[in-house]
């Protein structure tokens, strides 16, 4: 599954590129952005996939990790009225250390924003949560 998402992720970014040589600062910001909104439409399993970690987790850590995204959500509904929007503020990426920080911006049901740093690292030729 974990191999399945980077393929899909690749694909998704070849098509944002047009194929040609994407910029490392830009494929880092647009996959922080793919991953968040898998938070927002409650794809949590995908969003986990989007981590940095090992091909094979224990099953038990890869659940507690998919709850704690659930409750991060709960939480923003609660606090917030949800998260409506999450959109790239700006990036900037290490291409020697393959690393990447990306700043964005959540939009919060209530109307308030907030921006948050997500530090990424590439791994091949796809960019993970770190």
């Amino acid at each position: 599954m974990h191999l399945l998402k980077g393929c899909l992720l690749s694909s998704v970014f070849c098509l944002l590129s047009s194929c040609h040589q994407a910029d490392d600062v830009e494929v880092a910001a647009q996959s922080a952005k793919v991953y968040y909104d898998y938070l927002l439409q409650g794809q949590y399993d995908d969003y986990v996939a989007g981590l940095h970690q090992p091909d094979s987790i224990p099953a038990g850590y890869r659940s507690q990790l998919v709850a704690n995204a659930k409750m991060f959500m709960q939480q923003q509904r609660r606090e917030h009225r949800g998260i409506k929007a999450v959109r790239v503020s700006h990036a900037t990426a290490d291409a020697a250390a393959r690393t990447a920080e990306v700043f964005l911006v959540l939009e919060y049901g209530d109307g308030g924003a907030e921006q948050v740093l997500v530090p990424m690292v590439r791994e091949g030729s796809v960019w993970y949560l770190r």
